[in-house]
């Protein structure tokens, strides 16, 4: 019984050793491991805030006060560039501490912080992302914020949208966003508006950790700070959308963070935004 044991065993090794054989390669010497060089945008360093420029990048970057009219002459705007093109800047001191108090206390009726309860021991946890929108009729804060735009930006708000006040909260965060218009829908909800030509972004509060603004395409990382605005153009020269405008927000890593977005239109902006002939599409025949 036995010897018939070993000899089946030793017929299926017959059978199975030329298919093992010619799988592997007779002969042949296994591969060496190649190492294969993966290029990612710098995610993590934009939201630690340890990537650097190259020095050709921020050799080309400077900071003015803006002094275009009148009321710049007595309070120029300090300005930070960022990037050259597309434009990308900060404006400091863009919004003092008691209208960031006043923003906050117009939606109290509308935030839920997260948090113990004198309902129960146990804390209750509410939408890391909280939105609410203050149009200029609501509190002269908000038209004041509006004027103080037009002026800093130097474009219309006529055609601009409502104030949207964010609150955010641990765990937070956002990515790959284009505030250009790129739906049907949105192309219809403002038919009369136009594309969204730029944004403001008001950052309400200091954050420690993270939190960040950054522009992965153009290596930019803005850390929030209390009082700044960034300001950044969504559409090329042609009026299309400018893909390299992308952004996202890092993850928020503790306490919570208070921001204010004012999106601008093209429409009203025609004279004040132009479209330059060397920035048109070619139109060259092609056979």
């Amino acid at each position: 019984m036995e010897r018939n044991i070993r000899i089946g065993w030793c017929l299926v090794a017959l059978v199975l050793l030329p298919a093992v054989v010619a799988e592997n390669g007779a002969g042949e010497k296994p591969a060496e491991d190649k190492i294969i060089t993966i290029q990612m945008d710098p995610y993590m360093e934009l939201c630690r805030g340890t990537y650097e420029q190259h020095p050709a990048v921020t050799s080309q970057l400077y900071c003015w006060y803006d002094a275009r009219n009148a009321h710049s002459i007595i309070s120029p705007s300090k300005v930070e560039v960022l990037h050259n093109v597309p434009f990308v800047a900060l404006l400091h001191g863009a919004v003092d501490d008691s209208e960031i108090e006043q923003l906050q206390a117009l939606g109290d009726s509308h935030i839920q912080r997260s948090g113990p309860t004198n309902d129960s021991w146990l804390p209750v946890y509410y939408d890391d992302h909280q939105t609410y929108t203050l149009h200029e009729r609501d509190h002269p804060v908000v038209e004041r914020l509006t004027r103080r735009v037009e002026r800093m930006t130097g474009l219309s708000c006529d055609t601009a949208e409502d104030l949207k006040v964010i609150y955010n909260e641990i765990g937070s965060f956002k990515t790959a966003e284009l505030d250009a218009i790129q739906t049907k829908e949105e192309y219809h909800r403002f038919a009369y508006a136009g594309d969204r030509l730029a944004t403001v972004l008001f950052f309400l509060s200091d954050v420690e950790k993270s939190g960040n603004l950054i522009f992965p395409k153009l290596r930019i990382g803005i850390r929030p700070q209390k009082g700044t605005a960034a300001f950044w153009y969504n559409l090329k020269p042609t009026g299309e959308a400018n893909l390299n405008m992308k952004y996202s927000i890092c993850p928020l890593q503790e306490d919570s963070k208070w921001t204010a977005k004012k999106v601008i239109h093209t429409r009203g902006n025609e004279l004040r935004d132009l479209c330059y002939p060397s920035s048109a599409p070619s139109t060259s025949n092609k056979d």
